[in-house]
Formats: structure tokens, C-alpha cells, sequence
């Protein structure tokens, strides 16, 4: 019972970003975008450090949140930011 809810938690972190990600690319607000993906990208990092420095968290605790929460929302925000990005020049070639 405890894998479906690692994995239903992985999946929500992963695709909250992606929605957000595929919205914000495909309307062309890239800066928001950018934004976001930095911001995820800065959590993963010192969830990493913190496996090395003590910080506040254990390194199994900095390995759990980043390895089952930050990994899964870059991963998800990298891919919706594909996604938009493809379908806004799909868009764009198909009003020239």
C-alpha cells in the first residue's frame, strides 16, 4: 500500500509542473517558464548539498525529497516545457 502512495505522490509532483510548464510555453511566457523550472531546479540542488552538509535534514531525509519530490517535478517541468514549446511552433506554422 505504501508504493501507490510514493508513486501517486511522484506522479503529482511530476505533472503539476508539467501542466503549468505546457500552459506557460505553449502561450509564450517563457519567463514565467524559466521561472518555474530554476526554482525546481534550485530545490533538487540543495536537496543534494544537503546529503553532504548538515543543514537541517538527515542524508536519507535529502535523498527521499529529492529523489521522490524535486527529480520528479524537473523531469516534469522539462518535458511540459517540450511539450508547450512544440505545440506553440506547431500553432505558429500553421497560421503562416
Amino acid at each position: 500500500m505504501t508504493d501507490i502512495f510514493v508513486l501517486s505522490g511522484m506522479i503529482a509532483a511530476a505533472m503539476v509542473p508539467f501542466a503549468i510548464m505546457a500552459f506557460w510555453m505553449r502561450r509564450g511566457r517563457t519567463g514565467y517558464a524559466l521561472t518555474l523550472i530554476s526554482i525546481l531546479g534550485a530545490a533538487f540542488v540543495i536537496f543534494l548539498y544537503g546529503v553532504q552538509t548538515p543543514i537541517g535534514l538527515t542524508p536519507v531525509q535529502a535523498y527521499s525529497f529529492a529523489l521522490l519530490f524535486a527529480l520528479p517535478a524537473v523531469l516534469g517541468a522539462a518535458g511540459g516545457g517540450l511539450l508547450g514549446w512544440l505545440l506553440r511552433k506547431r500553432d505558429d506554422r500553421k497560421t503562416l
